[in-house]
């Protein structure tokens, strides 16, 4: 037969240990040297970042349900179920926090992207940015925040950096407190190693374990990129592990009151 999902407070308790390690390692992204931008430690940290953006963030989050929902003992029933759930309640939060990221804390905290401050710093006769970053975040919106950062960060101006890492200055115009990227890449592997620990044997669970390891490389890959400072990134991680805890007791609190019995844990051998 069938173990019943692990206790709440068992899976808390081994989550809070398991994010707490991780949530002490991002301070340490105060002690990051300068990075070459052109090395293959940059282009690492790029595509890392692109897994934790708006690109890689859903191919994790379906690849985890589809983890979720292939253990036994689950009905086609209670399949649809946790994935409808899953996905409303995740996607709410992304949603949600984007918009207040977006169009309430950033605006109001109004944080300059380290980028931007190191391309306004006279080089020479004047600055790559030809303005002081000032004059920059008075530009009315992103997108020309964005044209104007694509006109000077010509392939031959400084730094020197990837064309990828280029494009990714041009396209992160906007404010930097907090972090987008950590915000998400902690909430992910909140949510989903807490779900894992729930529901899933030791078989798969390694997988669940990896998404910490993931979720602190997209924020250590922030700074390295110079898009964000470690004040960023160690206040969206936090703002990102908090809301996971919310919102798994919120699927394992539906989950109990849609299935008349709780969903089955797979066996070791499944």
């Amino acid at each position: 037969m069938h173990p019943r999902p692990v206790p709440v407070n068992q899976v808390l308790l081994r989550l809070s240990c398991i994010m707490l390690v991780a949530g002490s390692l991002l301070p340490l992204t105060y002690l990051l040297p300068p990075i070459d931008l052109t090395t293959p430690i940059a282009q690492v940290a790029y595509w890392t970042a692109e897994s934790g953006g708006t690109a890689g963030t859903p191919w994790i989050v379906l690849s985890m349900v589809a983890l979720l929902l292939c253990r036994r003992g689950l009905s086609r029933t209670q399949r649809g179920a946790e994935f409808a759930i899953i996905l409303l309640l995740l996607a709410s939060f992304f949603g949600g926090a984007a918009y207040l990221n977006e169009f309430v804390v950033k605006p109001y905290f109004a944080v300059y992207r380290p980028d931007i401050i190191e391309l306004a710093q006279p080089s020479s006769v004047t600055s790559v940015l030809k303005m002081s970053a000032e004059e920059f975040y008075q530009l009315p919106t992103k997108a020309e925040r964005s044209e104007h950062l694509k006109k000077v960060l010509t392939a031959d101006a400084e730094p020197p950096m990837d064309d990828h890492i280029r494009r990714h200055w041009i396209h992160e115009s906007g404010y930097s407190f907090p972090s987008g990227h950590s915000f998400s890449a902690m909430l992910v592997a909140t949510v989903f190693l807490a779900l894992g620990l729930s529901y899933v044997r030791q078989l798969r669970l390694w997988v669940f374990y990896a998404l910490p390891v993931w979720a602190v490389a997209v924020c250590y890959s922030r700074p390295i990129l110079r898009v964000h400072s470690p004040t960023d990134v160690c206040a969206g991680g936090l703002e990102g592990i908090m809301c996971g805890v919310v919102v798994f007791l919120l699927v394992r609190w539906l989950l109990k009151w849609i299935q008349p019995v709780p969903p089955l844990v797979e066996s070791k051998v499944g």
